[in-house]
């Protein structure tokens, strides 16, 4: 249990990580949103901006894990056990992304999968030999 114990934090990491970077990256895609006064910013003389677009969805997305970090964390706390489809999906999601964008943080995600396994595992193999007492 001691190695997933923070898991929750180590989403809040990688959320907060993913935002920094798309700040620094899509700065300047953020200031044309401001100069463009932030509503209906992302569509420019009938035009979809698709980095205008990226750069909201990939913010959105860090806000994502840095919320669910935070509620995993509280359920960890509460003595909640994740089910063994939260480790394994991330381990596939951080494959599969991994695959197609290779320079990416996709490893954090197999990395926090592996440490939630070996925690499971932990407990089931702990479970088993207080069934067998």
């Amino acid at each position: 249990m001691k190695v997933m114990k923070y898991s929750g934090y180590y989403l809040v990491f990688t959320g907060v990580i993913h935002n920094l970077i798309g700040l620094v990256l899509g700065w300047q895609t953020l200031v044309d949103m401001h100069q463009d006064n932030w509503f209906s910013s992302t569509i420019v003389n009938g035009q979809i901006m698709f980095q205008r677009e990226a750069i909201v969805w990939f913010l959105l997305t860090g806000f994502f894990w840095i919320l669910f970090g935070f509620m995993l964390q509280k359920a960890l706390k509460e003595g909640f056990t994740p089910s063994l489809y939260l480790a394994w999906g991330f381990i596939t999601i951080g494959i599969v992304i991994a695959i197609i964008m290779p320079i990416s943080g996709a490893y954090l995600f197999i990395i926090q999968g592996a440490v939630l396994l070996t925690g499971l595992r932990k407990i089931k193999s702990k479970s088993l030999v207080q069934q067998k007492i």
